[in-house]
């Protein structure tokens, strides 16, 4: 007979995937509605008024909101730990990966219909047919949202903001006024008030916002591998005020650009790698207990940094954006391998030891008593 445990477990899956479906059909119905009300006649798939803006401006507000839910409702029964933190931190949880999916939901979605368009030339669809490519592509949107925001973790959400930075950042870079913008900085792209400034900005803004979550989740794991390895306590909320610091810095960069203010904006992005700088030092010291494949990437990191440096200060290989491009990098490919060991470690250490009929961990010659009811779960 199945355990009562693995029972609750199977039901509470299929819970999730009912309501994860439902949101699905939502969002569907969403983009329904907005199809009907926003298209008129004949329609392109891209461009002003066209299929691929309604829908990607039915995904943005649709994801936005069935994100929420999701990491609202359905997220903390996997992460119990979620419901503990105060109502403001917790409410700063949801709000940075719920904007994260849907901007990245919009950025993606008109890409999508901007190369659909390059493979059908000249296609124009009427209103019923875009109303239901609009109501498909929400729907679609909203029930992949929901499935991954119901099991987000750190090393999911590490992924996530790479995904979102890259496809930010490169929309920015296809919508720059000046096709030339490299020969300068990278910065360039969020200096202006036109659509890559609003994009570049945007970006870096819900990125930073986004690692305050990544914090918690950081601190939630850490705890405990360090209660497993009796490592002390103020070691977990020195990494985690360390990624929150890192946020917050890439959030005022994007506030602060480069346009509203020029001294502040280098002083913040200065501060910014001092910070990491610190981070790459003094983490790995901090946590030699953790496997040792971090140690060994932190080294790699380290000496492309040096590298970089050298390429562009040395010998002028590199121009400034060559060199914060791959400095950018570097840093964030080594957080994102940093999440990724710190969870598992968290993970490891939260399994319980094998049991078998023989006693805790195979040892003890006492058969164990089965129990006529499983401890409720905490």
């Amino acid at each position: 007979m199945p355990r009562p445990t693995a029972r609750r477990r199977s039901s509470q899956a299929t819970r999730t995937e009912s309501i994860t479906l439902a949101l699905g059909l939502g969002g569907a119905a969403m983009g329904l509605v907005v199809g009907l009300i926003a298209l008129r006649g004949t329609v392109p798939l891209t461009g002003e008024d066209s299929i691929g803006q309604v829908a990607a401006l039915s995904c943005l507000g649709t994801s936005a909101v069935v994100a929420a839910v999701a990491l609202w409702v359905l997220t903390p029964r996997v992460h119990p730990w979620i419901r503990r933190l105060p109502r403001w931190r917790r409410a700063l949880t949801v709000l940075g990966p719920a904007l994260v999916y849907a901007v990245l939901a919009l950025l993606l979605t008109g890409a999508m219909y901007a190369v659909a368009q390059q493979a059908f030339r000249g296609v124009a669809l009427d209103r019923f047919a875009s109303t239901f490519w609009v109501a498909l592509t929400t729907g679609i949107w909203a029930y992949v949202i929901a499935a991954s925001a119901s099991r987000l973790d750190g090393r999911s959400l590490a992924t996530l903001l790479m995904v979102f930075l890259t496809a930010g950042v490169l929309s920015a870079a296809l919508a720059a006024p000046d096709p030339y913008w490299w020969e300068q900085f990278f910065s360039k792209l969020g200096a202006g008030r036109d659509r890559a400034g609003f994009t570049f900005n945007l970006t870096l803004l819900l990125t930073g916002l986004a690692f305050l979550t990544v914090g918690d989740f950081i601190a939630h794991d850490l705890g405990r591998w360090a209660a497993a390895a009796g490592e002390p306590r103020w070691k977990v909320q020195l990494v985690r005020g360390a990624l929150v610091a890192l946020g917050v810095c890439l959030a005022l960069v994007a506030l602060v650009s480069l346009n509203v203010h020029a001294f502040w904006h280098n002083l913040i992005a200065e501060l910014l790698v001092v910070l990491f700088g610190l981070t790459l030092i003094v983490v790995p010291v901090l946590l030699r207990r953790l496997p040792g494949g971090l140690l060994v990437i932190t080294g790699i990191a380290f000496a492309i940094l040096v590298m970089l440096i050298v390429l562009f200060e040395g010998i002028g290989y590199l121009n400034m954006t060559a060199f914060e491009l791959g400095a950018a990098v570097t840093v964030y490919l080594w957080l994102l391998l940093f999440i990724r060991a710190v969870s598992a470690a968290g993970e490891g250490a939260g399994e319980p030891e094998p049991t078998n009929a023989m006693g805790a961990a195979g040892r003890g010659t006492v058969p164990v008593r089965p129990c006529l009811h499983e401890p409720s779960e905490p």
